[in-house]
């Protein structure tokens, strides 16, 4: 089966000097976080709120119990997800405020990618101790993080955060 290996799309030396790997660019590729930092922000914190939602659901079948072939296939790939935006997040912002968003932005999406695959360790392990399974029994979503996400996307997104807390409140009673 040595024959059937994908071939990459771009060289590794390319990959790991930073580089494109498209030639005939005269000066350094642009960095859209550099232009806007607080639409590069929006935009992090617009897909995190969707994928957070899959994240509670991975959480959910962890403490459920589900099988971990169901879960890891849906839960790894978030993970990875949650780290590559904090990527995309701009390295810093001129303004105090934004500053400030940048680094809340930075510490949820690190706290989402660690609870997801901090859940699913739990659940590789669980039958490894009566402790690990005490502690999948409290897994409890993604917390407080996740509504700070929210008010944090409504702020970016020039919304007031008094409806988006009232709807997760709402939401979290039914």
């Amino acid at each position: 089966m040595r024959g059937f290996r994908r071939r990459r799309q771009t060289p590794l030396a390319v990959e790991q000097l930073g580089g494109t790997g498209q030639t005939g660019r005269a000066g350094p590729p642009s960095d859209p976080r550099a232009s806007d930092p607080r639409a590069a922000m929006r935009r992090v914190a617009a897909e995190a709120v969707i994928l957070q939602d899959e994240a509670e659901a991975v959480i959910r079948g962890v403490r459920a119990r589900e099988g971990l072939g169901f879960l890891a296939p849906r839960g790894g790939p978030l993970v990875r997800r949650f780290f590559s935006l904090r990527d995309l997040l701009p390295r810093a912002c001129d303004d105090p405020a934004d500053e400030e968003r940048r680094r809340q932005l930075d510490a949820i999406l690190h706290h989402h990618a660690l609870a997801v695959w901090v859940a699913l360790d739990l659940l590789a392990y669980e039958w490894r101790s009566e402790r690990i399974a005490c502690q999948l029994d409290a897994l409890d979503g993604l917390g407080t993080p996740a509504i700070q996400l929210e008010q944090l996307y409504a702020e970016l997104a020039g919304r007031s955060t008094d409806h988006v807390t009232e709807s997760v409140r709402a939401s979290s009673a039914g």
